[in-house]
């Protein structure tokens, strides 16, 4: 039998949202506000994500919750969707969350994460043999403990799984964690070794590879971005390398075309909250590669999936069904870029 569907593992969490008058200064107390709970991780944002966009496309869930009220509370979230295949998600231990706090003075976020039940998340709980998808999706890289175990064969324990995966026929997709950090360089070119679809944002892209890709004042460089696309094929990816920035995306397929499209030009009234757009984006732009469709295509829906899940609280919420997402990017009001 063909496969089909679309399988995302890695990072299960329960995002708690803490609104506060200020951020307070070392050993000083400030008043929480409000507290709201979403669920959050690449697993939770991108299966949630491609269901928004086709709910015909088969989503198989690889993770770990803990045995709790915060793993009943994500499992139920994700229950809601047919098309979501819960049956690999394993229930252990505490899950794993993250307190955002947010300041309303200047409307910034801190977080402070809690690994939880995704520290175990390990090779034996991805099922390949019997894993029937298309596409492979996992991460977030730098935040999953028993994947980013150094590998004297294959670099990481994660590069070992996109391996096996692809010997299988599977197409593999990553994502990253935007840590501030040194561990890029060590751990993220591993897996872009055996990546098929690497679809990161600037910070990410410039950090595993050491290419800038702002100047001195903060503007986004298309060339180096692309130089940037360039080194990520030297590293192994074999179809598609895209960057994605506030500005928009940058994109290169293995043949060497290049796609260069800027972002929307969203009212600031309508955002309510930019928390998973990076996700919807990726998401947008898996959908396309599902189906075979064209890197500009991927990009085009990848922005218009971000920008639609601006107008909700959560990552999903707001997004579209993909059928009209690449006409939404065609006729909607487009940032002001020089890149374009």
């Amino acid at each position: 039998m063909e496969p089909i569907g679309i399988a995302v593992g890695g990072n299960m969490i329960l995002d708690y949202y803490k609104e506060l008058d200020v951020y307070p200064a070392h050993s000083t107390l400030a008043t929480i506000n409000k507290i709201s709970r979403e669920t959050g991780g690449l697993v939770c944002n991108c299966a949630q994500a491609l269901s928004k966009l086709d709910s015909s496309i088969p989503i198989t869930a690889i993770g770990r919750v803990g045995d709790d009220e915060a793993g009943a509370f994500i499992r139920q979230r994700l229950a809601r969707f047919d098309n979501i295949d819960l049956s690999q998600v394993i229930v252990s231990g505490s899950t794993s969350f993250t307190d955002a706090m947010i300041d309303l003075t200047n409307k910034t976020r801190t977080y402070f994460q809690y690994r939880g039940a995704n520290a175990d998340l390990c090779l034996s709980d991805f099922k390949l043999e019997t894993l029937p998808v298309k596409i492979l999706h996992v991460g977030y890289i730098l935040l999953l403990d028993s994947l980013d175990v150094i590998d004297e064969t294959y670099g990481t324990l994660m590069a070992k799984l996109l391996h096996d995966a692809r010997k299988l026929g599977i197409k593999t997709s990553i994502d990253v964690v935007s840590e501030s950090s040194d561990r890029f360089k060590r751990y993220v070119p591993a897996a872009l070794k055996y990546t098929d679809y690497a679809i990161i944002n600037e910070y990410e892209a410039s950090q595993s590879t050491g290419i800038t890709v702002r100047d001195d004042e903060g503007n986004f460089l298309v060339d180096q971005a692309l130089k940037i696309c360039s080194s990520l094929f030297d590293l192994g990816v074999s179809t598609w390398a895209i960057i994605h920035s506030r500005e928009g995306a940058v994109g290169m397929a293995a043949d060497g075309t290049t796609a260069v499209w800027p972002a929307l030009d969203i009212p600031p009234e309508q955002i309510i909250s930019t928390i998973g757009a990076g996700d919807a984006f990726l998401s947008g732009c898996l959908h396309q590669a599902y189906y075979g469709h064209t890197l500009t295509e991927a990009i085009q829906v990848g922005i218009a999936a971000a920008s639609t899940s601006l107008t909700s609280f959560n990552a999903t919420d707001g997004i579209l069904p993909a059928t009209q997402l690449l006409q939404y990017y065609r006729t909607a009001k487009k940032e002001v870029w020089p890149g374009f």
